[in-house]
């Protein structure tokens, strides 16, 4: 089934929206479809007209995440050029928010944890992906500095998801600004090295 169409991607956010719903109180591997189906209102056969299991729902919320991502903002990274990340994490911030009950999921779920460390590490990857794409004269051994990088924010921001909010993230950014513009300056210098 196409999940362009508006009816199965209708069909698809209620299921996701559902399971995030319940895992604010249950384990995954505590939630049985047939629970999954009714709380979301469907039934059985529809539910694996676009997925597996339970897991497969989080594992398509995942990719889905990403693409919407990178979407969003498209080939406007370059590596030549160190950026504020600030930016990047907004879209981020737009897009996870735009999934009703994340913010619990995140807040309440223990499966939360899990989830957000294989989101990290697909961003992680595919970031290290574009950089070797786009860069000809990338630096050995650069997937390390990204994953430096990536996960330090990241888990920052993680972290921030997870509070009260009420210290803005942009002021958590501005602290940890220093050593994100070191570690880009790093890849910066190495690739003009490397020309």
């Amino acid at each position: 089934m196409n999940r362009k169409d508006k009816r199965s991607r209708k069909t698809v956010s209620a299921i996701q929206s559902t399971l995030l719903s319940l895992l604010c109180t249950k384990r995954l591997r505590e939630i049985k479809i047939v629970d999954l189906c009714t709380a979301a209102d469907i039934n059985r056969t529809t539910f694996y007209l676009h997925f597996s299991s339970t897991p497969d729902v989080l594992d398509d919320l995942r990719s889905e995440i990403m693409e919407r991502i990178f979407a969003s903002i498209g080939q406007s990274v370059d590596f030549n050029k160190p950026k504020n990340p600030l930016p990047f994490l907004t879209i981020c911030t737009d897009v996870l928010e735009s999934y009703p009950h994340f913010d619990d999921f995140i807040k309440m779920s223990p499966d939360a944890d899990i989830f957000l460390t294989k989101l990290k590490n697909q961003c992680s990857d595919k970031i290290c992906r574009h950089y070797f794409e786009s860069c000809q004269n990338s630096i050995e051994n650069a997937q390390y500095v990204f994953r430096f990088l990536t996960a330090g924010v990241l888990d920052s921001y993680t972290e921030w998801l997870k509070s009260d909010r009420s210290v803005s993230f942009e002021c958590i950014l501005s602290q940890c600004a220093p050593i994100v513009a070191a570690g880009q300056e790093l890849l910066v210098k190495s690739n003009e090295q490397n020309a």
